[in-house]
């Protein structure tokens, strides 16, 4: 049977599907089989004997729920990401991101515009790189903190600001740690996700299509 998904409960893991026959079925966001559905995605399910819907799969998705989802891996900090999705992201945004700035250059606009423009992009680039280390149980405090120790010691070393209390041995263990966290950051970006549902919400979809289990 299908339908369409009419709502979405994240804080109760429930939702609400529209059939083709004009009834209404609840459901719970771990029967679906191929993660977590949006409102409007199509949608192909089964019935239980508490005429539930279970064993659903999306099959289809309107503008709206490609809009809803793409606003949310730019936008939210919520949720997972597969490494797939996160490669791919990036990719796309490598390619994308010269144009407005090229354009901007081109149309003369002041320098607040550039500010505006990378400010922007810096909160997407966190915002999908937390939704990555989400995927294998890792918190943004791994990334905050590496943004922090890095602000801190670039700005002992070039003299922005002039922190008395960091003597040079200080500042060349400043720069070790960042390092390090740097590369841990880079780990947790190519890590293997979590198995299953973590603490973060359900295993990205597009992870099932390649892992045995």
């Amino acid at each position: 049977m299908q339908g369409i998904v009419l709502n979405i409960d994240l804080k109760s893991d429930t939702g609400l599907v529209r059939a083709a026959d004009g009834k209404r079925y609840g459901f719970k966001l771990s029967d679906c089989e191929t993660g977590s559905p949006l409102n409007g995605n199509t949608v192909d399910f089964e019935i239980d004997d508490d005429n539930r819907a279970v064993k659903m799969h999306v099959v289809g998705t309107s503008v709206k729920s490609a809009l809803d989802g793409l606003y949310w891996l730019m936008f939210s900090t919520r949720g997972r990401i597969s490494r797939e999705q996160f490669i791919a992201f990036f990719a796309v945004a490598l390619l994308l991101l010269p144009f407005p700035a090229i354009a901007m250059a081109w149309a003369g606009l002041p320098l607040l515009y550039f500010v505006l423009m990378w400010a922007g992009s810096a909160y997407v680039c966190f915002a999908v790189t937390v939704k990555r280390f989400h995927d294998s149980g890792s918190s943004a405090f791994w990334l905050v903190s590496t943004a922090l120790i890095g602000a801190v010691a670039a700005s002992a070393m070039f003299k922005v600001v002039a922190f008395p209390f960091l003597s040079d041995a200080v500042i060349s263990l400043l720069c070790t740690v960042f390092g390090l966290f740097v590369l841990f950051c880079l780990y947790l970006c190519f890590a293997k996700g979590t198995m299953g549902e973590n603490r973060y919400g359900k295993e990205p979809a597009s992870c099932k299509t390649i892992r045995l289990k």
